[in-house]
């Protein structure tokens, strides 16, 4: 995997390191041992290369980082599907954060494509449970203690998750987990 060193997404890094000409994904190297991140290309693909590398970085059972991995792959969807980072030479940044008690995702995408209307993110009304789009964000919002974006109008934005590390996820079948 590429490092990347120059761009939007780049932190500081001394020259003469990897130049982000180069396609992704790239890692991101951060000073803070438990901050981590990942550039993905257009590439559907690439989706899953955020589950594994969530997986990873989560430092947990993969029972335990499943709800992080859950959303990974939401708001790495949602940014390829809504945004010009699913455009030819798009790209997502996906940095996490693990705190103690918590896991801090942000996912950057690159900003609306052209067209009327700008979207942000927000929950939709209910849509059928059973189709197979529509429901990213109702789900993202059941599995994370807290959510927001940032950003401006016509430039990227950044949602961010905060998930409890400690949450166990809900075996399935059960409306809270508890069985009778």
């Amino acid at each position: 995997m590429n490092e990347i060193t120059s761009g939007p997404f780049a932190p500081a890094v001394p020259h003469g390191h990897r130049s982000a000409a180069i396609a992704p994904p790239w890692r991101l190297r951060f000073s803070d041992p438990d901050r981590c991140g990942i550039v993905l290309g257009a590439d559907p693909g690439h989706v899953r290369l955020a589950r594994d590398w969530a997986r990873r970085k989560a430092r947990a059972t993969h029972r335990q980082a499943c709800d992080l991995i859950l959303a990974v792959s939401i708001l790495t969807t949602n940014a390829l599907q809504h945004t010009r980072s699913g455009d030819p030479g798009g790209t997502v940044q996906v940095v996490l954060h693990r705190r103690p008690a918590t896991y801090t995702l942000s996912v950057t995408d690159n900003g609306p494509r052209s067209g009327p209307t700008i979207p942000f993110p927000r929950v939709e009304a209910a849509t059928n449970p059973l189709s197979p789009t529509g429901n990213g964000l109702r789900l993202l919002d059941a599995l994370c203690a807290y959510w927001d974006w940032t950003g401006t109008a016509g430039e990227p934005l950044t949602v961010r998750a905060v998930l409890d590390r400690a949450a166990a996820p809900v075996p399935p079948g059960t409306a809270t987990g508890l069985r009778a």
